[in-house]
């Protein structure tokens, strides 16, 4: 049998390595190159899977992993001829219903359950804002406040049933002992001349005796935005 030659191989194995990511992220390809939000080159704690460019952290006995969903990826997965993606948004509308989305997943090897805090988990970004998860009731506002409560809308609204960490998690946010959740958790989108953002996901732990207080634990990602890529996103599919 021949040796393949090194381009020929260097192609196979560029092919492969794209669909092994297309089949990890749902069979949606991804295009690390347009994602204007990358883990940050200066992170100190955690570590960089550069296939997703996922961030996986322990602390604590938790692990998070995170990863930054673009908005043509997550048109990609979830704008359909029947479907509108509940992360929709056009360009037009304010600040407060456009969404940045991460992919979380949490992993609890404490013999106690712990508790996601939502309130206490934020983006933020360097020009001083911060931004809290959007919840399903304000993604569902957003279309209605903007007449886009239509069939399509109505479909999508049923896939973030599905989809939202939050929804996954339940309202009191508990995640048992040696379990793992994971799901898509939005938010509003940092400003666009902030080169920094980062997110920090906050969690409570139960005490080891009942009457003592919850314990707080944070895991900080940072990211850098590149803003020529941020200004040049494709417009999101209607």
């Amino acid at each position: 049998m021949r040796k393949l030659t090194y381009p020929i191989l260097t192609l196979m194995l560029s092919a492969m390595a794209i669909y092994l990511c297309s089949c990890a992220s749902g069979g949606v390809s991804i295009d690390l190159r347009r994602d204007p939000i990358k883990p940050s080159p200066e992170l100190k704690e955690g570590t960089v899977d550069l296939s997703t460019n996922t961030i996986t952290m322990t602390k604590d006995d938790i692990t998070v992993t995170l990863e930054h969903w673009s908005r043509a990826r997550l048109d990609r997965k979830f704008t359909t001829s029947t479907q509108r993606s509940p992360f929709f948004y056009l360009d037009t509308w304010p600040q407060s219903m456009q969404s940045e989305v991460f992919y979380v997943t949490v992993t609890n090897n404490t013999p106690r359950s712990i508790v996601f805090d939502f309130k206490e988990t934020t983006l933020n970004d360097e020009r001083q804002y911060q931004y809290v998860p959007t919840t399903y009731d304000e993604i569902r506002y957003k279309f209605v406040s903007k007449s886009y409560m239509d069939l399509k809308t109505k479909q999508g609204l049923e896939a973030a049933r599905q989809v939202l960490l939050s929804e996954r998690i339940g309202k009191d946010g508990v995640i048992a002992a040696g379990k793992t959740v994971e799901g898509f958790l939005p938010f509003f989108t940092p400003s666009p001349q902030a080169e920094k953002v980062w997110t920090i996901i906050t969690f409570e732990k139960e005490p080891e005796v009942a009457t003592l207080a919850y314990e707080k634990a944070a895991f900080r990602f940072d990211y850098k935005q590149d803003l020529a890529l941020r200004a040049s996103q494709p417009p999101t599919k209607r």
